[in-house]
């Protein structure tokens, strides 16, 4: 029987920088890692309507301007739990960044800082460029992780 879960990252922009989270080392699941605010989508609840909710849920920020910039699976193998997931950005339209929250730290971060994180989610070394650009592309693809952030494989589909 497959474990899947269906989650999704949201990179909220303000000005030049987006909003990361940085994952506190206690997590289950990749653990110490930074990665965008987002989770798990509920069931029959549309992709937007979730990046709206969960932003709103663990930021306390309202968003605008949602497009979907990456889809894609990732297995994570000691875990045994495969994600069905898309990348999302957003524009910031209202609200106050809550100060504390149970998953870790906020921090707004330009692109070039983001890839410079030293525990970046793996995959988004590769992906990130991807949702930075301007244009409205999608790209689609699958990696598996051995063991928390380590990376063993990652392919990004052709069209």
């Amino acid at each position: 029987m497959r474990n899947i879960a269906v989650t999704l990252e949201c990179f909220v922009k303000k000005g030049n920088k987006y909003l990361m989270l940085h994952r506190h080392p206690n997590k289950r699941i990749m653990p110490d890692v930074w990665m965008a605010p987002g989770g798990h989508r509920e069931f029959n609840e549309g992709l937007f309507a979730c990046a709206r909710r969960e932003v709103l849920e663990e930021t306390g920020l309202k968003i605008k301007n949602l497009r979907i910039k990456a889809t894609g699976c990732a297995y994570l193998s000691d875990l045994n739990q495969e994600f069905y997931f898309h990348f999302i950005v957003a524009d910031y339209a209202a609200g106050e960044l809550k100060p504390k929250v149970d998953d870790g730290e906020f921090v707004w971060l330009t692109p070039k800082q983001i890839l410079a994180q030293k525990n970046l989610l793996a995959e988004l070394k590769t992906i990130l460029p991807y949702v930075f650009l301007k244009k409205q592309s999608v790209v689609s693809f699958r990696a598996v992780y051995k063991k928390g952030n380590e990376l063993k494989e990652l392919e990004i589909e052709k069209i």
